[in-house]
C-alpha cells in the first residue's frame, strides 16, 4: 500500500494492530470483521506515525548502546579479552561478550537494590531471574517470591532501576 509492503494476518482480535518487527517489517493484525477499506483508512490516518516509526527504527540500528541512562558507542575489537567502558565508548570483542558483560553487571546492580529494599521493607525475595522481555520491565510471582527483571532495564538510570525493583518487591506484600 503506497509503495510499502505490509504483512498481515486476519486474527481473532478486537482491534486492528500495526507493529514493526525486528527486521523493520510492518505487520498488521486484522480482525476478521474488518474490511480492507477500513484497513486502508487506518493506514492513511496513521501515515505520519508509520514514517516516524521507520525513521526511529533506522536510527536505533546503529552501534549506540545505552547503559545506566547514558549513551555509549560500541567499538568492536576482536583482540580484546574483556569488555570495558572508556570515554563514552564500550569496547568489546563481540556482541556475545557484551551480552555477558551486561548480564554480569545487571546481576550485581539488581541484587544490590533488591537487598537494600528487602531490608528496608521486610519484603524478601527467594529468587532473582534476569531475562530479555519484550513487554515488561519486571514481574513478580508473589506466591514463590520470585522476581524477574528485564535485562534492558540496564539501559535506564539507576533511579529507574531502583523504582522497578521496589515496585516488584511490593507485589510480595
Amino acid at each position: 500500500y503506497k509503495n510499502r509492503l505490509f504483512l498481515y494476518k486476519k486474527k481473532q482480535v478486537k482491534y486492528l494492530r500495526l507493529k514493526i518487527d525486528s527486521n523493520a517489517n510492518l505487520i498488521l493484525s486484522i480482525p476478521y470483521f474488518y474490511t480492507f477499506k477500513s484497513v486502508y483508512d487506518f493506514l492513511d490516518k496513521n501515515e505520519i506515525w508509520i514514517e516516524n516509526a521507520l525513521k526511529n527504527y533506522k536510527k536505533n540500528d546503529s552501534n549506540d548502546i545505552y547503559f545506566l541512562g547514558k549513551k555509549y558507542n560500541m567499538v568492536l575489537d576482536s583482540t580484546l579479552k574483556k569488555t570495558y567502558i572508556k570515554k563514552q565508548k564500550i569496547h568489546t570483542s563481540s556482541k556475545e561478550e557484551l551480552e555477558t558483560f551486561l548480564k554480569t553487571n545487571a546481576k550485581k546492580i539488581f541484587t544490590f537494590y533488591l537487598k537494600k529494599w528487602s531490608k528496608k521493607t521486610d519484603l524478601f525475595y527467594t529468587h532473582l531471574s534476569i531475562k530479555n522481555m519484550k513487554t515488561r520491565w519486571g514481574s513478580c510471582n508473589h506466591n514463590k517470591a520470585y522476581i524477574n527483571l528485564n535485562l534492558k532495564l540496564l539501559e535506564k538510570s539507576l533511579k529507574a532501576i531502583e523504582y522497578v525493583i521496589l515496585h516488584e518487591l511490593s507485589h510480595i506484600k
